[in-house]
């Protein structure tokens, strides 16, 4: 039997940080995760998976418009009339959604909670849990169905677990908890990264995001298939997402003139073009000559000619530092700085606190795994002010 296991969609997920810097990236990166999905329901149906299992966040909030609840329903109707049901768990995002508030979902699609805590398809009994609040500090685990005698027992949880860089404390779990509870296997959600877990014969999945939404989710794209057989699972990760992210460093300090600088840009961007998938890309432009604003507005009208290349921002970098001179003395002295922990424990503590004072479809722009290159932007911004204030 296998089942092919998603989670984290953020179906609806405004974009709002992306798309006010380019909104025609933004308006693609909505397009991207409804693309996604279809795609993760044309591969349900293509290998004839015994069941589709979304583990939580299926939606960005609890308060979706009709139009993107019609989409989740076409496409879940779709899998069910090709002979694939949907199991499904709500996470922290959509916690308070009433999913039957405009009619039942079917006889196909079994959203699990508290109430109905268990379905079998199969012979599999599936047991899940949903968030019925948008923050529960504390492990579903206790509340979870004991394994059902004689079955394959699959858990569905939308779950920190011990903690991962970037998110938040959601319903943590220790691992060697979840792992001798008794499934034969765990398909979870909300750490948008990929892993997999094995303890003897338990399997267990974190399929990670199938869209990422911004640079901190570089690592995300995937969907996982799971074949349950006598002995221990197996999982395969597939590809699915429709737009990557892709950073570019791009030297113009050695440039003579503006058309050489719209030569190494043209080089440049399509150097990140990738058959069959949108990128979007930052440049790391390297020079004390080029203003940020002419190389934003070259590398835009570059992209006019070129398909699949959205550009999100270009950053400055200074040119290699000139060794003896007082600036790049200072700047090394921060750089060392950065390295230390107590400097790190403190700067993560501060992106917290502006992360919470942020409205929620923002706050992801200032996650944990953004920390480094918001910390090389600030040495580059303050290296290049140092030289152009004179300071020798």
């Amino acid at each position: 039997m296998r089942l092919l296991v998603s989670a984290d969609i953020h179906l609806g997920s405004p974009i709002r940080s992306v798309a006010l810097r380019n909104p025609d990236l933004g308006d693609r990166l909505k397009q991207a995760s409804r693309d996604s999905f279809a795609e993760i329901v044309d591969l349900a149906i293509l290998e004839q998976v015994e069941a589709l299992v979304l583990a939580g966040d299926i939606f960005d909030n609890g308060y979706p418009d009709l139009k993107t609840r019609a989409f989740l329903i076409t496409q879940l109707a779709r899998a069910a009339e090709a002979g694939v049901p949907t199991v499904l768990i709500r996470g922290n995002h959509d916690a308070l959604l009433d999913h039957r508030a405009q009619g039942d979902l079917g006889p196909d699609i079994h959203l699990l909670h508290k109430a109905a805590p268990t379905v079998e398809i199969d012979g599999i009994a599936f047991h899940g849990l949903s968030f019925d609040a948008a923050h529960v500090a504390k492990s579903f685990l206790p509340e979870y169905p004991r394994p059902v005698p004689g079955k394959r027992n699959v858990g569905l949880m939308h779950s920190s677990l011990d903690g991962a860089p970037g998110h938040d404390p959601y319903a943590p779990c220790a691992e060697r908890d979840l792992m001798a509870h008794g499934f034969d296997l765990w398909c979870l959600g909300h750490i948008h990264a990929p892993f997999e877990r094995r303890d003897g014969p338990v399997l267990a999945v974190m399929p990670g995001i199938p869209q990422p939404r911004h640079f901190g989710e570089r690592s995300g794209g995937t969907v996982t298939l799971v074949t349950l057989g006598e002995g221990v699972p197996e999982f395969e990760r597939r590809a699915i997402g429709h737009l990557g992210f892709c950073d570019c460093a791009l030297d113009l300090s050695a440039c003579s003139d503006q058309q050489e600088v719209l030569r190494r840009l043209r080089e440049a961007l399509m150097s990140v073009q990738q058959p069959g998938r949108d990128r979007a890309v930052r440049l790391r432009v390297t020079s004390d000559r080029y203003d940020t604003t002419l190389v934003t507005e070259l590398a835009q009208e570059i992209l006019e000619g070129i398909d699949g290349v959205f550009l999100d921002k270009v950053k400055s970098t200074p040119p290699p530092l000139n060794p003896g001179a007082v600036a790049d003395d200072l700047v090394r002295l921060m750089q060392d700085e950065l390295r230390e922990d107590g400097f790190r424990q403190a700067a993560l503590q501060q992106l917290e606190d502006l992360r919470l004072a942020l409205p929620s479809d923002i706050m992801d722009a200032l996650d944990e795994g953004e920390l480094d290159a918001l910390l090389a932007d600030a040495i580059a911004e303050v290296s290049l002010s140092l030289h152009a204030g004179g300071l020798k």
